[in-house]
């Protein structure tokens, strides 16, 4: 089941100024920065022992990011849990009659990532992870 929050995802329409900025607000350097392939956005990374806070910004406006920032106009985009088996999670929350995002049904494996829809979630889009660390 649960075990702890892996990491959080915060949007912001200016990387450098984001990382300036909770560079501030932690009292430490980022950790590491990237652009993932195809993915949208580029992002930086405040690496903490067992969890991160990942900072993204939106290489254009048509992607999941982008419209997010739109929306929002940034701020808690992302928070990713931690699981034990992400098979029984979400086992376990489809028969409680969560609405998930990336769920293949009962009877095929997860191959993917899943999340809880933001419309159930207080706006927050909720990664079930097995971890990042």
């Amino acid at each position: 089941m649960f075990e702890a929050v892996d990491h959080v995802v915060i949007s912001v329409s200016d990387l450098d100024e984001g990382i300036a900025q909770y560079e501030t607000i932690l009292g430490m350097a980022v950790s590491r920065t990237g652009e993932p392939e195809g993915a949208g956005f580029k992002n930086a990374f405040f690496d903490f022992a067992a969890s991160s806070v990942e900072l993204v910004c939106p290489t254009n406006e048509d992607g999941p990011v982008g419209k997010h920032l739109g929306r929002t106009g940034g701020g808690m985009y992302l928070m990713a849990l931690r699981v034990d088996d992400v098979e029984a999670t979400v086992s376990e929350m489809r028969g409680r009659g969560v609405p998930l995002i990336g769920d293949p049904g009962e009877g095929n494996p997860i191959t993917g990532q899943v999340f809880v829809h933001p419309k159930a979630a207080g706006g927050v889009l909720v990664q079930i992870t097995a971890g990042t660390q």
